[in-house]
C-alpha cells in the first residue's frame, strides 16, 4: 500500500497529490505547492496567503493502493481528479 498526501483548492477544485505522507512533507512543502498553484489565479494578496493556508491545513493523508496512486495528479493540480 502507498500513502499520499492530498491538496484540494478552494478556488477552482483542482487537487494534486503529493506522494508519501506526512513525515515526508513538511508545511512549508504543502504551502509551496498551494502557492505555486494559486499563482496562477490572480488573487490578490490577502486571498492567497488565506487560501494556501487552508489549502494545507485541508490536506488529506490516504492509505491507497499502487494503481489508484498512479491514477492520482503527483505531477501537477488537476480539475476532476478524484481519490
Amino acid at each position: 500500500m502507498a500513502r499520499a498526501i492530498l491538496l484540494n483548492c478552494p478556488v477552482c477544485e483542482a487537487r494534486r497529490a503529493l506522494a508519501g505522507d506526512r513525515d515526508d512533507h513538511a508545511k512549508e512543502s504543502l504551502l509551496a505547492a498551494a502557492a505555486s498553484h494559486l499563482d496562477g489565479h490572480g488573487l490578490d494578496e490577502s486571498a492567497r496567503a488565506i487560501r494556501k493556508h487552508a489549502i494545507a491545513a485541508g490536506a488529506e493523508e490516504r492509505i491507497l493502493d499502487e494503481a489508484t496512486l498512479a491514477d492520482l495528479p503527483t505531477e501537477g493540480w488537476e480539475r476532476g481528479a478524484t481519490a
